[in-house]
């Protein structure tokens, strides 16, 4: 009688025990399944602040603005208002910014200025370049100003149609010069 006690206790074991296995094993398999999925993240909005882009030796440019809106991601921005740009060449600050609205790829280090525009330069000849829209190409380390731009330095003022800036090697291209009397 005892050893069918016993026989009867270990298959009753045996029962609980396959039981707890199979709970133990459906819960392993449905764990996370109530977890509602995550939500599309919409764009980061930002109020004053700044946006820089950098190379391997070191800063490209910082754009201080007062409204900017981010991508999901990061990587771009819509930014407002930039009223103290930056555009750095050999790691020092060589021009000042100033412009309406900017379009950047922080990833790939370039910006487009859409709209009127002006940069100045912090130290050397002090000139200053107006015009509307520009791009710059952070791997290149180019500044393309496509539209007529006005070149101011000390008393001289030069119209050109187009001005391309090297950061890289400090050289100046400057397009037809556009006239009239």
């Amino acid at each position: 009688m005892a050893s069918a006690r016993v026989g009867r206790l270990r298959v009753g074991a045996a029962i609980v025990a396959l039981a707890v296995l199979v709970w133990i094993a459906y819960e392993t398999i449905s764990a996370g399944s109530d977890v509602p999925p995550a939500q599309p993240q919409g764009p980061t909005r930002l109020s004053s602040g700044a946006a820089s882009g950098k190379r391997i030796d070191g800063k490209s440019w910082v754009l201080d603005y007062d409204s900017a809106v981010m991508t999901p991601d990061g990587s771009g921005a819509e930014i407002d208002n930039v009223h103290d740009g930056i555009l750095y060449r050999n790691g020092k600050p060589y021009m000042r910014m100033r412009a309406k609205h900017v379009s950047a790829n922080l990833n790939a280090d370039d910006f487009r200025v859409i709209g009127p525009v002006s940069f100045v330069e912090i130290s050397g000849n002090h000139r200053s370049l107006e015009t509307i829209d520009a791009h710059y190409t952070g791997a290149l380390q180019t500044l393309e100003l496509d539209n007529p731009t006005i070149i101011r330095q000390g008393p001289a003022t030069l119209r050109v149609a187009k001005a391309t800036i090297n950061f890289r090697t400090g050289a100046t291209q400057l397009g037809r010069i556009v006239g009239t009397l």
